[in-house]
């Protein structure tokens, strides 16, 4: 059996420090995914950041996907990309241009939507709303589980994740996970954490 990853999820409005600083703190932390989301950046801003935190991901082999601005990634000549669904219904053939294409869904109806687009993953999401929830109850449980059911691609959960509510989702047949608060909030102790992580997701 694979292990499950742990995609971290970057944007810099998020970040108080220098975030290329951050990037480097995170990839040194033996994360497996970094996503560079494209929050309050235009599409040149997004261009310029993303040209760095490619650099800097391929020195560690980590592999980054880059999110929104798909003219930009193929500018960058990356063929790592997530697309919002809102994208992939006004550019329904978008997978021919990239190697991982993926996007995020609330739903079974979205999940089966963003399959039609030929996807290979997704995210789904938010799991835990609250931050300081540490576990499902038996009825988000069974909805989570009749969604991964139907999946025929591998599915992310993000939302809300961290050290202490990762054991309410280990043992469901997921891909990995997505985390960004938690990261941001052990900046100073990221290996340590992502290693703790990791444990109890491939225990």
């Amino acid at each position: 059996m694979w292990n499950k990853k742990i995609i971290a999820i970057v944007d810099k409005k998020s970040i108080n420090t220098d975030i290329l600083s951050y990037v480097k703190k995170l990839v040194n932390a033996n994360i497996d995914i970094l996503m560079l989301k494209s929050d309050n950046l235009s599409e040149f801003e997004y261009y310029d950041l993303a040209k760095e935190v490619i650099s800097i991901c391929s020195k560690k082999n980590v592999q980054c996907i880059l999110h929104k601005f798909d003219r930009q990634s193929l500018k960058l000549n990356h063929k790592f990309f997530h697309a919002p669904l809102s994208l992939l219904e006004k550019e329904p053939r978008l997978y021919r241009h990239f190697h991982f294409l993926g996007t995020s869904v609330y739903s079974k109806e979205e999940l089966i939507k963003a399959t039609e687009y030929k996807v290979n993953y997704a995210f789904v999401g938010d799991i835990f709303t609250d931050e300081k929830k540490d576990f499902l109850n038996d009825d988000e449980l069974e909805l989570l589980k009749s969604l991964l059911d139907i999946s025929k691609i591998p599915i992310y959960l993000k939302g809300g994740i961290n050290l202490n509510n990762i054991k309410s989702i280990k043992d469901l047949n997921i891909a990995g996970i997505c985390m960004k608060n938690a990261f941001l909030k052990m900046e100073n102790n990221l290996k340590t954490y992502i290693k703790e992580c990791k444990n109890i997701l491939n225990e």
